[in-house]
């Protein structure tokens, strides 16, 4: 594999049989592989913060983006907030 796609890390509407993952888990997840971690699952503007120091490279959304009003600016804040969360 070229990375994990690990979650769902948040509740969400978009997969209702996701099991959740916490947060303790998703940093064990990162901790224990060499390949890169993308973390999936009711992640928006709102919580990506909760997921700093875990370990992950990257999220996965599709609400966050596609289910706002204005898809571009939802974008280009999703991007600014889990750059900030990442250098953490």
């Amino acid at each position: 594999a070229d990375y994990l796609g690990v979650g769902a890390v948040f509740p969400t509407g978009t997969k209702d049989d996701a099991d959740a993952v916490s947060y303790d888990t998703l940093k064990a997840i990162c901790e224990a592989v060499d390949i890169p971690v993308v973390a999936i699952g009711g992640i928006g503007a709102h919580n990506v913060q909760a997921l700093a120091g875990s370990g992950i490279c990257g999220i996965a959304v599709v609400s966050a983006i596609y289910g706002q009003p204005d898809i571009q600016q939802a974008a280009h804040t999703l991007l600014l907030k889990t750059q900030e969360m990442i250098s953490k």
